[in-house]
């Protein structure tokens, strides 16, 4: 196994850090350092990033980090499965889904944020799929719109 994560991350991040760099070596990708400074950031944050926020995020450690390299590594982590690039609004940047537990997606239609919300019930629902079909469900993607608690205090 390759051991690149950063130690101030938590465990949790360290080790879904590490699932996304041996998938970009697998797919024959050098592991440079904006690379696994890319992955770091994904496997610590918990919101659901853009490419600019994450090239922003990065560029303050990377000042030479171009925007295509971002773009180029979150395409070939989505298309590795390990990240979920989530529907969007008309004129809103793609965000990305970095958490590939079940759960569900709010997302604001006001101020576009995106909440994750655990539902214990997603896995039983996967479960039964499995066994009740001849599909594999490797995940669930649930989501919901609406207004979030600061939006509705907002509008009255």
């Amino acid at each position: 196994m390759i051991h690149f994560s950063n130690p101030k991350l938590s465990k949790e991040a360290q080790a879904r850090s590490q699932v996304m760099l041996t998938a970009l070596r697998r797919a024959h990708l050098r592991l440079t350092p904006q690379r696994i400074a890319i992955c770091n950031f994904l496997a610590e944050t918990r919101s659901h990033p853009t490419i600019n926020e994450i090239f922003e995020a990065i560029l303050v450690q990377h000042p030479t980090i171009s925007r295509a390299t971002v773009y180029n590594t979150m395409t070939t982590l989505k298309e590795l499965g390990e990240i979920i690039e989530l529907p969007s609004a008309a004129g809103a940047s793609v965000r990305y889904e970095t958490d590939l537990r079940p759960h569900v997606n709010l997302t604001c239609t006001q101020c576009g944020n995106i909440y994750d919300v655990p539902v214990d019930d997603l896995q039983a629902l996967m479960q039964k799929i499995n066994n009740s079909t001849d599909f594999l469900v490797q995940s669930v993607a649930v989501s919901g719109t609406g207004l979030c608690a600061r939006c509705q205090q907002k509008a009255g």
